[in-house]
């Protein structure tokens, strides 16, 4: 067992806490909060103070409420490998039913418990079991809770005796709890405020990013990761303590107009003759939204828009006779079959076999990305890369930019409202229809498209393109 003297314990040279690390341990205030960069060690400080204090006052509960239950365990297993560190004795249990007043749940806690009574208790985080238990309480990576708001109730009911509440987390976007508090505390502006710990409202706020901890001697290879990850969001958010905006659109005014050209057409120009390959993508709607077809026709590296074709209130069958012609042009052609667009693809592929991609929405690619996420980000890197000529058009300047990305608890997503839009009727008035952003999703199938096409112009046959999986994204 340690041997506790004087309400001390001496650290082996194995335990030596970077200065971050240290000031978060010795920082004694009720409530803390920490926007931290990712793998800095910040839930390993955690863990020790969370073994420092159970040693040394008796029969004091702590309760660790993870993101998942797999990180539960993680930090108990490091708190028991700690506490060996430390030269202390503690009985780990792991997989162990969670049972409250109501009665049991589907829900497994792992726990350490120490000789004085004293005990840590990790469970994955929801409602019901951050009432589980009162005393101390940890929300490790809180800004990806799901209900953080009524996790954040629960908890704050458990601590209500004087107890200590820690919260920290890398961002997870402006949005939730833990988002709210970090503003709060002036901890969301992605700079290091001028003075750490923040003092505010009985809380203490501490923030540091990746380029802090790497200053303190964290051995990160910022410059490494950074050309690994190769996505500014990504590093931002993760490493550099920066929320990313929840609304807004994915496509800025500035960026659609910088990729809008003269020389960029809305409809097929007569006796149309391409000089390059020729790729189309299709957003599938049969009821409230319509169908959208986006025809590039490739030249070098830049793909020009020839043809985009909105079809509303048409059955499939209609629909396939309209962009029948189209697609026997293109050398690849990609299109949403989710749901019911599985219809239209059968449909077209009767007469398109080997240049038709039929693509799930709501699947991934071979790296385990959300498919409307790669999507997204490929359109939007094409057009960084001014690799995209659109035509100039109010209506499809209007879809594109509706795209917004959303930060959720699981992560981020890529959607839009629908939006009222007018279209025309040949030899009638104009209609006011209904769109999903339609025109964003099929420009983006037509990127996916020729990034897939074969070689070869007019190659009816080739192979399913590596990056995509038979049961995710390439359908």
């Amino acid at each position: 067992m340690i041997q506790v003297l004087d309400h001390e314990i001496h650290l082996p040279a194995v335990l030596q806490m970077r200065p971050y690390q240290q000031r978060w341990i010795d920082d004694e205030t009720r409530f803390k909060c920490a926007v931290k960069s990712a793998r800095i060690g910040y839930s390993f400080a955690t863990g020790y103070r969370a073994d420092e204090k159970s040693m040394r006052i008796p029969g004091r509960t702590t309760t660790v409420l993870s993101a998942s239950k797999a990180q539960s365990v993680e930090f108990v297993e490091t708190c028991a490998k700690l506490c060996q560190l430390m030269g202390g004795t503690a009985q780990m249990v792991a997989n162990e039913d969670f049972v409250d007043a109501i009665g049991r749940i589907e829900a497994i806690q792992s726990k350490i418990t120490f000789p004085n009574g004293s005990r840590i208790i990790a469970l994955p985080a929801n409602p019901r079991t951050a009432r589980g238990y009162p005393g101390d309480a940890v929300l490790d990576e809180f800004g990806h809770h799901e209900d953080s708001y009524a996790i954040f109730a629960a908890v704050f009911r458990q601590v209500a005796l004087g107890n200590s509440l820690e919260v920290l987390s890398t961002p997870n976007g402006e949005q939730g709890k833990f988002y709210d508090i970090a503003r709060n505390l002036g901890l969301d502006l992605g700079v290091a405020p001028s003075t750490l710990p923040v003092k505010t409202d009985g809380w203490s706020g501490h923030w540091v990013d990746v380029h802090a901890a790497v200053a303190d001697g964290c051995p990160i290879d910022i410059e490494g990761m950074r050309r690994g990850l190769n996505d500014d969001d990504t590093w931002n958010q993760e490493f550099c303590c920066v929320f990313l905006k929840s609304t807004g659109a994915w496509l800025t005014l500035e960026l659609i107009a910088a990729c809008e050209d003269a020389g960029a057409t809305i409809d097929l120009p007569p006796g149309f003759h391409p000089r390059g390959t020729l790729n189309a993508g299709i957003d599938v709607g049969r009821f409230h939204d319509g169908s959208c077809l986006w025809l590039d026709e490739q030249i070098g590296d830049v793909a020009w828009t020839r043809a985009v074709i909105k079809l509303y209130g048409m059955t499939f069958p209609d629909q396939a006779k309209r962009l029948n012609p189209i697609v026997r042009m293109t050398t690849r052609s990609a299109i949403d079959m989710t749901g019911m667009g599985v219809g239209l693809y059968d449909l077209l592929n009767l007469e398109n076999e080997g240049r038709l991609m039929g693509i799930s929405f709501a699947g991934t690619n071979d790296q385990g990305v959300k498919m409307k996420t790669d999507l997204a980000i490929r359109i939007k890197k094409r057009m960084e890369q001014h690799r995209s000529r659109l035509p100039y058009d109010p209506q499809i300047r209007t879809e594109l930019q509706a795209i917004k990305r959303q930060a959720t608890s699981s992560g981020v997503t890529f959607d839009a409202p629908r939006i009222e839009v007018d279209t025309a009727v040949a030899g009638g008035p104009r209609q006011r229809h209904f769109a999903h952003s339609d025109a964003f999703w099929a420009k983006a199938l037509a990127d996916l498209a020729a990034e897939s096409a074969p070689y070869t112009l007019g190659m009816t046959e080739s192979p399913i393109p590596s990056s995509y999986s038979q049961s995710g994204g390439y359908l």
